[in-house]
């Protein structure tokens, strides 16, 4: 069985990230991988008599989800972080063909950001019909619009931002991430997952 790895992320220095935060944050994704190689053999080892290990094994599968999704959602955070911020692209006009401007989009996407809990904010696109969504996911795993593509992935777990922001000024890193976004990532992944 083939063990997964950490990507690589080159993250220039950000304004309004520090290197500290980011470098915790890292070290949380690390984590994520590491669970994951150990969820997969031990699932691989309970297989081999899953009745004797049903209980077990079920508990090991749902836990596979949340360290998986928590790696992937960890991965499109770092791959379009560090950007300029500055908004172009089909996309943009995309967003604001489909939600009457971009500012309107980017004030729904903030308001979902805001909300109570841990998760992340995503831009998703349902690729049966080309609609774009803004959605919440609890924890990693919970509010995935299944099938959809991930365009944009916002951590608003409190550990995306703690070392640099205290938990009331939420806000504040939101307007830092928007600010640190790289649109050609983003633009890459909406041009390269065609309708189908």
């Amino acid at each position: 069985m083939e063990q997964y790895q950490e990507k690589k992320f080159n993250l220039p220095e950000m304004n309004g990230l520090s290197k500290k935060q980011i470098d915790l944050h890292l070290g949380l994704y690390a984590g994520y991988i590491k669970n994951i190689n150990i969820l997969r053999a031990k699932i691989n080892e309970y297989k081999e008599d899953s009745e004797k290990y049903a209980l077990a094994l079920s508990e090991l599968v749902r836990r596979l989800a949340f360290e998986w999704d928590g790696m992937r959602m960890h991965e499109y955070y770092f791959e379009a972080l560090g950007g300029s911020g500055n908004p172009g692209g089909s996309l943009i006009q995309e967003l604001e063909r489909q939600f009457g401007s971009f500012d309107a989009w980017l004030s729904e996407f903030r308001a979902i950001g805001m909300m109570r809990g841990a998760g992340w904010v995503t831009l998703a696109r349902d690729p049966r019909t080309g609609e774009l969504l803004n959605t919440w996911v609890t924890d990693h795993e919970i509010g995935h619009l299944s099938g959809c593509d991930v365009l944009i992935a916002m951590d608003v777990w409190e550990h995306a931002y703690l070392i640099d922001y205290l938990p009331s000024e939420r806000k504040t890193y939101i307007d830092i991430f928007m600010k640190n976004l790289k649109w050609e990532e983003v633009e890459k992944r909406f041009v390269g997952r065609e309708k189908r």
